[in-house]
């Protein structure tokens, strides 16, 4: 459940970054926090299988 969340909310804040203009303060962070949000289950799970 929780890597599902973390993909739409990832996915959500992504695709909000794509879509508002760059005049828009903090659009950089909202992408960065949507590629970490994406990329956190797959690190879990890539870690608990070493």
């Amino acid at each position: 459940m929780l890597s599902v969340s973390c993909y739409t909310f990832g996915f959500v804040l992504l695709a909000l970054a794509a879509l508002v203009p760059s005049s828009v303060p903090h659009r950089d962070r909202m992408a960065y926090a949507g590629l970490a949000l994406w990329l956190l289950p797959t690190t879990v799970h890539a870690l608990q299988g070493h």
